[in-house]
């Protein structure tokens, strides 16, 4: 079972596109069909349609099930296995392809920030079942900056502090704390 976790060199070729990333990365929460994949990247169905057959014919997604609603055909997508490592194949990438997906991989995080700070900008905080995210803009100046790189490292000094009160834990929860432009 563990080499079906290994990506080829083509597979790993194919994820050098910010879009199937993000395609990926949406097919690994939940199965999908063009139209929502389109939506929430934010690129047209046809578009969508060429990434996700090249992303099925690659073999890293397949076909979940199809609903046939009136005349039309709803096929949803999603991912074989939860997780890839494409370490394995690493070595075996020329540097241009290495920077691509590197490119790729960042441009899904960008995007799935903008998404999330646009929805944190119309609701000023959301309380969701996986944490809460908190979202305030505050005026670009020197001081300002100053009194935030202050509360920044008080906030480490705390959740360290934390962290060494209950070591025994094994749950784990991820903090992130972030300045953002504008």
């Amino acid at each position: 079972m563990a080499e079906d976790l290994e990506p080829s060199v083509d597979q790993i070729k194919v994820l050098s596109n910010s879009s199937r990333l993000q395609i990926m990365a949406l097919l690994l929460e939940e199965e999908k069909t063009i139209s929502e994949l389109a939506e929430e990247i934010g690129i047209t169905p046809q578009t969508t349609h060429h990434h996700v057959h090249q992303l099925l014919d690659s073999g890293l997604i397949h076909v979940c099930r199809e609903e046939t609603e009136g005349n039309i055909v709803k096929r949803y997508y999603g991912v074989e296995e939860e997780w890839l490592d494409s370490s394995s194949v690493w070595d075996e990438l020329t540097l241009e392809e290495k920077k691509n997906y590197k490119l790729a991989a960042l441009g899904t995080i960008k995007g799935r920030v903008n998404r999330g700070i646009r929805y944190i900008q119309e609701r000023e905080s959301i309380d969701h079942e996986v944490g809460w995210v908190s979202f305030k803009k505050i005026p670009f100046t020197e001081d300002k900056m100053d009194e935030v790189n202050k509360i920044f490292k008080e906030t480490i000094e705390k959740l360290e502090d934390l962290k060494e009160e209950d070591e025994e834990n094994e749950e784990e929860i991820t903090v992130l704390i972030s300045t953002l432009p504008g």
